[in-house]
């Protein structure tokens, strides 16, 4: 993605069959207000972005799924009391899958005509710190390094901590003051790149196309990089270009659904279907099935192109499946019988 925003940002609904064994119908609406937030960090607390983080309660049910920001920030909200356990879903990464317990707890009383009254609003902050993988050391994950002037790198840091701590303007001024002391700073271009891109404004990503592609000249084995310089292009329409960049992408991390999705959309915009449906496909198996958006590119590129009606309407089926709450779900469902009705002619 990811890289939050990189690509899409897919936040499931919650149901209210998930939360009916723990919370009352009455009760419900007045959690709203309940949020747990956090980080996940790897080994030396390196940010791990763009990677889903499960919500489940005490019954073992999913209640919610988010990503991790670049920065590996996440939150969920409107949760009851209880007890949840946050797993981080740590697939095609050097890391093992990670959990952390919390519980949530309110102060509720009724008032004289028996109406619940709810306070003592939870906020709970919580880091989920990860293992590498056995047979995976601090040694042998690549790490770029440079010889970075003191002032430039302590402009970066601060600008670090300026964006966990939603301070976007400092943060910014920052990382512009540090790459002025060193142009080719390379962890600065790229996370200068990653905040334009999270701005999602034409002019930022032009901004964000030439950092990136100052990013990898310094690094050429910069996965990340590569990654937003094709959605920067993408963005921007520059189909071809996004889809080089994308294919340097996927030669460092094969594994990537993110950057095999990201090729596959970028396929079907160059007219090469074939292509597009065997990535599409692929990004579904390397995620696991956990990118709805993959069923939406699936439907068009099934009805809209290769006129294979049924398979559009099932794939449409399973995105509104996976996004029960899409604010298009009636049109959605009238598409999905208009394209049965086509394959039942065909």
């Amino acid at each position: 993605m990811r890289l939050r925003k990189l690509f899409y940002l897919f936040i499931l609904a919650f149901a209210l069959t998930v939360w009916a064994p723990f919370a009352s119908s009455k009760n419900l609406g007045a959690y709203a207000q309940n949020t747990i937030s956090g980080f996940v960090f790897g080994p030396q607390r390196k940010p791990v972005g763009e990677i889903y983080v499960e919500l489940l309660n005490d019954y073992g049910q999913t209640v919610s799924r988010t990503r991790t920001n670049s920065a590996g920030y996440f939150t969920f909200s409107g949760m009851s009391e209880g007890r949840f356990v946050l797993r981080a879903l740590v697939s095609s990464t050097d890391y093992e899958e990670g959990e952390k317990t919390v519980e949530i707890t309110n102060f509720t009383s009724e008032d004289s005509q028996g109406r619940t009254r709810t306070s003592g609003y939870a906020n709970e902050q919580v880091d989920i710190i990860l293992k590498l993988r056995k047979g995976i050391t601090p040694t042998n994950v690549v790490v770029f390094a440079q010889d970075v002037p003191p002032e430039a790198q302590r402009l970066y840091e601060k600008a670090v901590t300026d964006l966990d701590n939603k301070r976007s303007t400092e943060a910014f001024r920052s990382l512009k003051a540090a790459l002025e002391i060193f142009p080719k700073y390379y962890a600065a271009l790229e996370r200068l790149g990653t905040e334009y891109i999270n701005l999602a404004r034409p002019e930022a990503f032009q901004a964000a196309v030439i950092l990136f592609t100052n990013a990898v000249e310094v690094n050429p084995r910069a996965f990340k990089s590569w990654y937003g310089l094709a959605y920067s292009e993408y963005s921007l329409g520059k189909f071809a270009e996004a889809l080089t960049a994308i294919q340097k992408t996927i030669e460092i991390n094969a594994a990537s659904a993110d950057a095999v999705f990201l090729s596959g959309v970028l396929m079907k915009k160059v007219k090469r279907y074939d292509e597009a449906e065997k990535r599409l496909l692929k990004a579904q198996e390397l995620s696991h099935d956990t990118i709805p958006r993959v069923h939406w590119e699936l439907a068009i590129l099934y009805g809209n192109i290769l006129r294979r009606y049924a398979d559009a309407a099932n794939e449409l089926k399973l995105f509104l499946k996976a996004q029960p709450d899409s604010k298009d779900a009636e049109s959605i469902k009238k598409l999905i019988a208009d394209f049965e009705a086509k394959a039942q002619v065909k």
